[in-house]
């Protein structure tokens, strides 16, 4: 197990001091007249531009979002009355001559960056460069073949962006991922028409958790519906904009799994149980809410972090002999509950710019290398999808690999 680098001790708290001018010039000679006060220059410190590491497959990426309303369900987290109205990514497998007239997208929008360095990360506007990811925008999609599709739902607070490694992985593998932005509960949602919105805690606080669960999960059965309108032809992009060439043929929706990070997944978990065209999930390190804790007939694999946490294990060992169909439990040795979000690999690099007490900010990302985390995850959902969803036999859920020794394999 390989531990991060702690950064050199002294460093912020001589910029602390700095910036409160508590460094002076020296005092003039008792007989001298006094000197003007002049403050102590504070010196700006350089951003910290962020990078992230390609994904492992043969295949170029293309991304794309749709924005989804559904008239027939009113939002019950929204602060004003209006139907339910979602963002959603597609990252995809892209025809290997269409892309590289088509710039590469963003980690995230700036809209959305500069509420989640405010709000999320306590960072200082300027102080972060945030990264371009390895997925060209509205690429045309590879029409040589149908692709499985995965959809991904984040963890409470956390944006469909906190899952890009995981995503851009997959479709270069050959998968289609489409994440969900849970608008209200999602940290930040920025919208075509220039709106951000940010997560209703109280609105969505005065559910209970099986509710929360439950709505999410409808979230997940409404943007499968309209990507079947899609696999038929049918825009469903509210702004009608013409989408990439080839996406809705390239989708296999007779192939459909989910995975989720947190409350994402306890919303994986869930709509594996509500809708039978999901036909496999994973949950990365999250609970287990309502009716699917009564049990699942399809798949499951449950990949926790390694800090212990009662409620957690507990639910999670009340499910487990209620599954009827293929089962795993995984433990990512040295993790922590971040570390299955792109935040694993993000965060160590902006720490200084970040104003999380240190103890928070370890606990979160666990003490295993970021790289070591990412790649395990990759490897190890990359092959349980290919088991459930494209029926490739693989041994790393037999026991342990000499390749990841950090992934035990606990049942």
């Amino acid at each position: 197990m390989t531990t991060r680098p702690r950064p050199r001790p002294g460093v912020a708290a001589l910029a602390a001091l700095l910036a409160a001018g508590a460094l002076a010039t020296a005092a003039p000679a008792a007989h001298a007249a006094p000197a003007p006060t002049v403050p102590a220059a504070t010196a700006t410190p350089a951003p910290i531009a962020l990078t992230l590491p390609a994904p492992t497959g043969p295949q170029p990426v293309g991304t794309t979002t749709l924005h989804l309303v559904d008239p027939r369900r009113p939002d019950r987290w929204a602060p004003t009355p209006r139907p339910r109205e979602l963002m959603a990514q597609v990252w995809y497998p892209s025809a290997a001559c269409g892309s590289p007239g088509h710039r590469l997208a963003p980690w995230i929008g700036a809209a959305e960056r500069a509420h989640l360095e405010s709000d999320y990360l306590g960072a200082a506007p300027g102080r972060l460069v945030w990264p371009l990811t390895h997925s060209r925008q509205d690429a045309p999609a590879d029409r040589t073949a149908r692709h499985p599709v995965i959809l991904y739902s984040p963890g409470s607070r956390a944006d469909r962006s906190f899952g890009t490694l995981a995503a851009e992985d997959l479709a270069s593998r050959g998968y289609v991922v489409v994440a969900i932005d849970h608008t209200f509960d999602s940290g930040e949602v920025a919208f075509p028409d220039g709106r951000l919105e940010v997560r209703n805690k109280p609105a969505v606080f005065a559910m209970t958790d099986e509710e929360i669960v439950a709505y999410r999960a409808a979230d997940t059965r409404f943007v499968l519906d309209r990507l079947a309108d899609l696999a038929a032809g049918v825009d469903p992009d509210a702004e009608q904009r013409p989408l990439p060439p080839g996406l809705g043929t390239s989708l296999d929706l007779a192939a459909v799994g989910m995975v989720g990070h947190s409350m994402g997944g306890a919303t994986a978990v869930q709509t594996l149980h509500d809708d039978p065209r999901v036909l496999a999930a994973a949950t990365l390190d999250g609970p287990v809410f309502g009716s699917a804790a009564d049990g699942l007939d399809r798949p499951l694999l449950l990949f926790g972090a390694s800090d212990v946490r009662p409620a957690r294990d507990a639910m999670w060992d009340a499910l487990w002999p209620r599954l009827s169909s293929w089962r795993r439990q995984l433990t990512l040795d040295g993790s922590g509950h971040g570390s299955f979000t792109d935040l694993e690999l993000l965060l160590p690099a902006a720490r200084s710019a970040v104003s999380w007490p240190a103890d928070q900010f370890d606990h979160f990302l666990g003490t295993l290398d970021g790289s070591r985390a990412l790649a395990a995850q990759r490897t190890y959902l990359a092959a349980y999808f290919d088991l459930q969803l494209r029926h490739r036999p693989t041994p790393l859920f037999g026991g342990p690999s000499p390749t990841h020794p950090e992934v035990l394999v606990v049942r």
